[in-house]
């Protein structure tokens, strides 16, 4: 996931030196569910080896 971030990233930066306004927001809103997804499982795991409690909803 951390590479899909950053390959997410570059592109957004790519598409705004085109000035491709819809193409960064576009790679800026993947970027962004990569990264929640990222803390989401670090999350899990602390939470499995003890470091965290599990949140309620």
């Amino acid at each position: 996931m951390a590479i899909v971030v950053s390959a997410d990233t570059f592109g957004a930066h790519l598409r705004f030196q085109n000035g491709d306004v819809e193409g960064v927001r576009s790679a800026l809103g993947r970027a962004e569910v990569s990264v929640i997804e990222v803390q989401q499982s670090m999350h899990d795991l602390r939470v499995a080896i003890g470091d965290a409690e599990e949140e309620e909803e």
